[in-house]
């Protein structure tokens, strides 16, 4: 369904922008804007649950108000009575007939109160009218008290005040009381209620359609970051601000593409709408793909903010020229979007070793620090350790099961990674002195979740996997710790060995197939530039890690 969804979107706003160049939009903006509210209300319908699990009887009511009101909307665009706005505010009542609606939750957040729910709805359903008397009352106020001249322009520039007020205050207030549902509830109402304000409100067309629009795109900006796993985004973020301007980019190029292909004829038309559809296009899927090169450029949060950002701008500008219509662009920017995003999710990775399987009971207590800390091992979830006398004999390591994952970079954007091969064997005795470990990492098989960038790490200005094609640690010595053992040995990269010390626990042994089983689990750190490697701010220097192993008798 999302494919088609999305889809569905970019061959609708390449009809748009194509309408637009013709400069035929009327007939066609309030069905593009229909098009790109029922799109987000059908992707929502996999966020909606009851106690039960998935329940989409509120995606289902709000796309029968929606499109209700937009067929009355297209019946009755030509009569001028602002008595038929009381249609979308009697829809708005349908939320009464559901009150289970109350039990449902979306995103992870329960409705829990019907009444706010509705009250956000009527309130939605009752802004245009409202912005429209505000702005009568204003002007007749000003023609009787002063002699300033309330024009066009200026009730443009008021009504724009006031679309911006509603949005924020929804985003803020409509949050606060239901969550991320809010905005959605109000996007539906408040472009309900545009399609019957056409031609009977001062409030021009496009002006409506872009509010409207606006807020759908940052409901549609909330199920893209749900999707991937995001809670929220932050401006302080480098790669929401990068969003946040490019999408400014995007629509100054798309306007002046699409200007000049509607005062051209013949092939000039055709190569500048294309061009006008396809240098967002390809921006869009530049920010996806960078980052896969480095994850503090681009990806998800960039393209998030991305369509936050388009919303609000198609706002501005629709109080400045009546104009200017960029809901095509919304339509194909924000079906590329969900068709690419899959794509460049936060990488995770591989799940650890199966404890209950091997019948190890696992630590109920952690001795890992604070979870908010910014170090990479205060993160973990470090587990109690046993006394390894319990395990004491020759151990081969399990090269499928067994895992070491690392981090590198500043802490505004991490590079995380792992090695998916490990290949080597312990010998554990009563005593320590003679216990020995020897680890065989083979360069081939590591992923930083990124093929490409696994490639280039092979070349001779990294790993040089050619000359180099593993890495080695030796123990040298144990030493007890609390539940721990640090290991002193030689790590081995680049044909460059240098002491490494590592913290060791036994999690603990097991059984599995008839043979005896033994999980450890470690970290440590080292200095890459050590063995010869380039330092980089950027890249990070100081590669943090843990691992999960398993070995069998």
């Amino acid at each position: 369904m999302l494919t088609i969804t999305a889809v569905f979107l970019i061959i609708s706003g390449i009809f748009a922008a194509i309408a637009k160049v013709s400069k035929n939009t009327k007939p066609s903006e309030f069905i593009a804007v229909y098009i790109l509210g029922i799109s987000t209300l059908i992707l929502t319908k996999d966020f909606l649950n009851d106690e039960k699990g998935v329940n989409q009887s509120l995606t289902f009511l709000l796309i029968a108000i929606l499109s209700i009101n937009f067929a009355l909307g297209e019946f009755l665009k030509k009569k001028k009575h602002l008595g038929l706005l009381i249609i979308p505010v009697l829809t708005s009542a349908g939320f009464f007939l559901y009150p289970e609606l109350a039990q449902h939750s979306y995103m992870g957040q329960q409705i829990d109160d019907i009444l706010v729910l509705s009250g956000l709805a009527l309130l939605s359903a009752l802004a245009p009218l409202l912005i429209h008397v505000i702005n009568l009352i204003l002007a007749k106020m000003l023609a009787k008290m002063s002699p300033i001249k309330w024009d066009e322009k200026d009730a443009n520039l008021l009504h724009s005040a006031l679309l911006f007020t509603f949005i924020g205050v929804i985003a803020s207030l409509g949050g606060f009381l239901l969550g991320k549902v809010g905005i959605l509830i109000a996007a539906t109402l408040f472009l309900s209620s545009s399609f019957l304000a056409r031609n009977k409100t001062t409030i021009p067309s496009s002006l409506l359609i872009s509010a409207s629009g606006a807020m759908f795109l940052i409901s549609a900006a909330f199920i893209v970051l749900e999707q991937a796993g995001f809670a929220s985004l932050d401006l302080t973020n480098g790669e929401v601000i990068q969003g946040v301007f490019l999408a400014g980019f995007i629509v100054t190029i798309y306007e002046l593409l699409t200007r000049l292909a509607s005062e051209n004829t013949g092939k000039w038309k055709f190569l500048l709408t294309a061009k006008a559809i396809l240098v967002p296009l390809l921006i869009i899927l530049l920010l996806g793909f960078a980052y896969t090169q480095l994850e503090r450029l681009g990806g998800i949060l960039t393209l998030s903010s991305l369509l936050i950002s388009l919303g609000l701008l198609s706002v501005l500008y629709a109080t400045f020229t009546s104009k200017l219509n960029i809901i095509g662009l919304k339509l194909f920017s924000l079906g590329f979007i969900l068709l690419i995003a899959p794509n460049f999710h936060p990488v995770k990775q591989s799940s650890g070793i199966d404890l209950a399987s091997l019948g190890i009971e696992q630590s109920e207590d952690s001795n890992s620090g604070n979870s908010n800390a910014q170090s990479y091992h205060d993160k973990l979830d470090e587990p109690n350790g046993k006394d390894i006398a319990n395990a004491t004999g020759n151990w081969k390591i399990d090269d499928e099961k067994s895992k070491i994952f690392f981090e590198l970079g500043p802490p505004s954007g991490r590079t995380s990674g792992e090695f998916k091969q490990v290949i080597g064997d312990f010998k554990i005795t009563e005593n320590l002195s003679n216990t020995s470990i020897n680890v065989v990492l083979p360069v081939k098989n590591i992923s930083t979740y990124n093929s490409m960038r696994d490639e280039s790490l092979m070349d001779e200005e990294y790993f040089h996997e050619e000359k180099y094609p593993e890495l080695k640690f030796e123990s040298k010595n144990f030493t007890k710790s609390g539940d721990a053992y640090l290991v002193e040995g030689d790590f081995t990269l680049l044909g460059i060995s240098k002491p490494v010390e590592v913290t060791l626990k036994l999690v603990g042994t097991g059984e599995q197939d008839g043979k005896e089983i033994m999980v450890l689990w470690g970290k440590s750190s080292l200095n890459r530039t050590d063995y010869g490697m380039p330092s980089s701010a950027k890249i990070g220097d100081v590669v943090d890690f843990h691992f999960e192993i398993q070995l069998t008798k």
